[in-house]
């Protein structure tokens, strides 16, 4: 019995070391005054045709002074190098900088638009997905003229690496494209889809969002751009929405009517035969009126009103969608809209034999849409009267 009984005693003697051990801290732990935090980075092409690769390190002393104010150093720094591809360019950022660089804390990488159309995206991103301190939620956008000039901004106490991500993340309007990781980019590319990204140009405050940028199935490389109105009418076909507003006129005469998107459906049917294709979209999208300027002041809880506001709803909705569909089969001759995905889903034979050449069959299909608004609340003014 004491035998069992010392045992014991050892056995937890030796637990209790253990904890302790554990407990005195990280083995591989780094001071973070010796991290080079990178939060984000922008690839452009100098005259030479070589790569410049921009690092954005945080510097988080600079964030606020010791009173809690606002500190006049900027809170990151920017270094940049150059080479024939990104390995090079790379190491020359890391060799002009102290400490240990730490990547996995990177929120975004920035192409500008020269690049993108020259390089295949593949190419460009291949690093990043090699590398194993990059993780694969890391945001990929592109910039209208040079990409390191989004990683600035003359606002105090602001890192742009995460603002715009801050922005992609939490924006409720639907004028910008479904924010992109680098995984999601992969399985693009891989399955030889054409694909949109988020365009950026930069301001005086720094960088905004404007647009989108075109990918083309066959070589990855940037093909052309949408602005936020086209960007929209993606995102109405596909119904992903996250808010947002469509401006209508009931009359030219009015002022505008400004409905609220709160939910959005989309249905996508394909018909084939042979190798003609159609498609019948129907759209149903519900709402509120944010804002209503008449200068008649016409009750807008009055039914035939409301009817008005949809109808007018309706045909600007219409409108917007034809207009970046043309743009898409006459202009780029690219699905970026998921035409495409649908047939795969509901037909995939036959998505089989048309994926190869699925832009060409997209740009000569005929597409019919059919688009319900239905308002179901007015603010703190008026009331639907019940049918």
């Amino acid at each position: 019995m004491r035998k069992y009984k010392y045992k014991r005693i050892l056995i937890i003697s030796i637990f209790n070391l253990s904890l302790l051990i554990l407990l005195s801290g990280c083995w591989s732990s780094k001071a973070i005054e010796d991290l080079n935090i990178i939060l984000g980075s922008s690839l452009d092409k100098d005259d030479n045709g070589n790569i410049i690769s921009t690092l954005q390190y945080v510097v988080p002393e600079a964030m606020t002074t010791s009173s809690g104010g606002v500190n006049p150093e900027k809170p990151y720094i920017n270094v940049a190098g150059e080479g024939i591809s990104l390995e090079p360019s790379g190491w020359e950022t890391t060799l002009s900088r102290e400490g240990y660089i730490f990547g996995s804390h990177q929120k975004c990488v920035i192409i500008s638009e020269e690049l993108a159309r020259e390089i295949d995206l593949r190419e460009l991103t291949d690093l990043y997905f090699r590398d194993i301190d990059l993780r694969g939620s890391t945001l990929i956008f592109i910039s209208k003229g040079k990409a390191y000039h989004a990683l600035e901004t003359k606002e105090k106490n602001t890192i742009p690496s995460i603002r715009i991500v801050e922005i992609a993340n939490q924006s409720s309007t639907s004028e910008i494209v479904t924010k992109t990781p680098l995984i999601r980019i992969g399985g693009l590319m891989n399955s030889g889809s054409s694909f949109l990204l988020q365009l950026l140009e930069t301001t005086d405050k720094g960088a905004k969002f404007s647009g989108g940028a075109i990918f083309g199935s066959k070589n990855n490389k940037m093909i052309g751009t949408l602005n936020p109105q086209e960007v929209l009418g993606i995102n109405l076909i596909s119904a992903r929405v996250k808010g947002g507003s469509v401006k209508a006129y009931i009359k030219k005469s009015d002022g505008p009517t400004w409905f609220q998107i709160e939910s959005m459906k989309s249905k996508i049917t394909p018909h084939i035969k042979g190798n003609k294709i159609s498609f019948d979209v129907k759209l149903e999208a519900e709402g509120r009126v944010a804002e209503y300027w008449n200068p008649k002041l016409k009750p807008l809880f009055k039914e035939k009103n409301v009817k008005r506001v949809e109808k007018a709803t309706e045909k600007e909705v219409t409108k917007i969608i034809e207009n970046v569909t043309n743009k898409l089969q006459n202009e780029y001759k690219t699905d970026v809209a998921g035409f495409g995905n649908e047939v795969r889903i509901q037909n995939p034979r036959k998505w089989k034999k048309m994926s190869k050449n699925w832009d060409e069959l997209f740009s000569k299909a005929k597409i019919n849409y059919d688009v319900k608004i239905i308002i179901r609340d007015y603010g703190m003014i008026g009331k639907k009267k019940a049918k």
